[in-house]
Formats: structure tokens, C-alpha cells, sequence
């Protein structure tokens, strides 16, 4: 089999490719073997006309190399329209199916371009989770976090560093409004109980009940 023409468009990296059974390709050129890639470039350097014979093993090079590229312009979308984590765009084009090679391809390239950043997906998501009037737990925010691909170690230090115990301490009261607890009836330790498995952090427990009659 033999490529027939190799045409670019705005983007160098991008190739239009045709083939001699017919078959055409668009592909980034980075995302193929540094074989083939450095063979298709040299092509287009001396603006050759002869046809480029290429294996079996290079044909599939380019149908991978078309699926990243049709699965990295799914991700762009998916990027333009809100911050997206690592693992939960990995998941989305999968579940569009893509493969998971290819997935991990396009995410590796995007990543480098600084397009995926775990970290600033998380602040994006804390602030909308905050709000004016959050009854948000240091807990509920670091497991939001989780479920949504962070590792544990990375989503608990956004939350720390964004939401630091004097800023959870405030949203104790308005998570005792909205969950009508009768405090009348409780002592300081049930309070205390029944914070911490909401999932306050001890320390905003404390700034609360310091500023509470439990003292």
C-alpha cells in the first residue's frame, strides 16, 4: 500500500493523507511512530510526488494516529466548556468510545500543553461547590473530589488551601439550619459527634463551639 498525497492546512502538525486504496486520514503528525512521522515530514520537505510505500504495521500507525486526533478534538469540546479532571475526561471518551490507549495518548499531550490540570480543576469545582451560603464539609468536598478522579493527596490539599478551617467553621451553623438540629437537647460532645460525621474537620468544630455557649 502506498501513500498518494499528504496535504497540510493551518496546523503543520495536522495531515490530510490519501491513500492508494482509497482510503484518507486526517492525523496529527505527532501522534505517529517517529519512523513514519520523520518519513510523511520528509515527504512534505522536498515536495515529493513519488508515492510512499508503507507496511501494514504503518497503516495501522495512521488509523491510531486518526482516532487520537478525532478523540483529542472530543476533549477540546469537552475543555472549552468547563475545567475537566484527568481521570473524568479519560472516563468521557471512553465512554464515547475511544480506546484506552489512544485515550491515554491524547491526555498525555494535552497535560503537557497545561489544557488538563488536576489542580485547577479543583479549584474551578470548589468554588462553584462554595457559593455565598455553603454547607459544605472540609469531607464532602475532598470526597467530591475523589469521585470526580483527583487522588486524595491532591484534592485535600486544594480543599485545605482554599477552604481553611475558619471558612468551614461558617458553614456549621447554616449545615445546623439546614439540617433543623435542636442543639438544646445535645452536650458538646454529641455536637461535636454529629459534626465530625458530617465531616467537619476538627478544627472548624472547635472555632465553632468557641464562638457558640459551648464553650
Amino acid at each position: 500500500m502506498t501513500v498518494l498525497s499528504v496535504k497540510t492546512g493551518a496546523d503543520s502538525d495536522i495531515l490530510k493523507i490519501g491513500l492508494s486504496d482509497g482510503s484518507l486520514f486526517f492525523i496529527r503528525l505527532s501522534y505517529l511512530p517517529a519512523v513514519l512521522a520523520s518519513k510523511i515530514a520528509s515527504w512534505i520537505s522536498l515536495s515529493a510526488n513519488i508515492p510512499i510505500e508503507i507496511s501494514e504495521e504503518e497503516y495501522q500507525a495512521l488509523e491510531s494516529s486518526a482516532e487520537c486526533l478525532r478523540a483529542e478534538r472530543k476533549a477540546l469540546q469537552l475543555i472549552g466548556r468547563a475545567e475537566q479532571s484527568h481521570q473524568g475526561l479519560m472516563l468521557k471518551l471512553e465512554q464515547r468510545g475511544h480506546s484506552e490507549p489512544v485515550v491515554r495518548r491524547v491526555l498525555d499531550r494535552l497535560t503537557d500543553l497545561d489544557l488538563i490540570n488536576d489542580r485547577r480543576f479543583a479549584e474551578a469545582w470548589i468554588h462553584t461547590q462554595l457559593g455565598i451560603s455553603s454547607t459544605k464539609s472540609n469531607m464532602q468536598l475532598v470526597s467530591g473530589l475523589v469521585k470526580r478522579g483527583l487522588d486524595a493527596r491532591t484534592a485535600s490539599s486544594v480543599v485545605n488551601e482554599l477552604y481553611p478551617a475558619n471558612c468551614e467553621a461558617t458553614a456549621i451553623p447554616r449545615y445546623i439550619k439546614k439540617k433543623r438540629l435542636d442543639l438544646g437537647s445535645m452536650d458538646r460532645f454529641e455536637i461535636m459527634q454529629t459534626l465530625r460525621k458530617a465531616g467537619f474537620s476538627q478544627q472548624a468544630i472547635r472555632q465553632y463551639l468557641e464562638k457558640d455557649i459551648y464553650k
